[in-house]
């Protein structure tokens, strides 16, 4: 099943030019949306478990704030 609209996409990129601004990627469509959610949600938990590797190489005159 096709969630996205072609249509409804396109309009989208031509408006964010139009404007010259805007992000440099977009979310288009749900699907696209939620994928790249979870995988944010998942180099984040990735990235959270090593702050405690992180914040312990840091040089001993270092303020540690957790």
């Amino acid at each position: 099943m096709v969630v996205g609209d072609p249509d409804k996409m396109a309009q989208q990129i031509i408006h964010r030019v139009d404007q010259g601004e805007g992000p440099k990627r977009m979310a288009l469509g749900s699907d696209a949306y939620e994928q790249i959610r979870a995988a944010l949600l998942d180099k984040l938990a990735a990235l959270e478990s090593q702050k405690e590797l992180a914040y312990s190489t840091d040089s001993d005159d270092v303020v540690k704030q957790f």
